[in-house]
């Protein structure tokens, strides 16, 4: 009986300590495979009952181009805020969606909040994927393209 009761004890304290992380192993590896890779990170963060979020799905991250420059130039990571609390208060996020960039250090660059459209957002990754935040803020940025 003493046997099969540490059993359960172990097996909640797993389930109670152990799951939450599993969503900060992969922001772990992504910051990881950002430095072992040299890119930046994107973090994006998002709910699955926020209409803004499947518009930013479907209107601006879907987009061919938008996808390509992600696999290509970024490591992308997709984050469940209403899933992933300490990431969400890690990173403060009030709302979604929210786009974080981090250059491969995991040093936080950028906040993007809200639903951006597609050439806009095309733009940030421009200026996050060639450093232009070393030069300028975002906004700089913006008005001149």
């Amino acid at each position: 009986m003493k046997k099969l009761f540490s059993i359960l004890f172990l097996a909640t304290c797993l389930v109670v300590f152990i799951a939450p992380y599993g969503r900060a192993s992969d922001y772990d590896n992504a910051l990881k495979a950002a430095k072992g890779e040299n890119k930046p990170v994107l973090l994006y963060f998002f709910s699955k009952t926020c209409y803004y979020c499947s518009l930013m799905d479907k209107n601006t991250l879907a987009d061919s181009d938008v996808n390509a420059t992600l696999k290509k130039d970024f490591v992308f990571l997709r984050i469940d805020s209403d899933k992933a609390g300490d990431l969400s208060t890690l990173y403060r996020i009030e709302g979604t969606p929210t786009s974080w960039f981090l250059d491969s250090t995991g040093k936080r660059i950028l906040e993007a909040p809200g639903y951006i459209q597609k050439p806009t957002y095309k733009k940030v990754l421009e200026f996050v994927r060639s450093k232009y935040y070393t030069k300028m803020d975002v906004e700089a940025y913006l008005k001149k393209k």
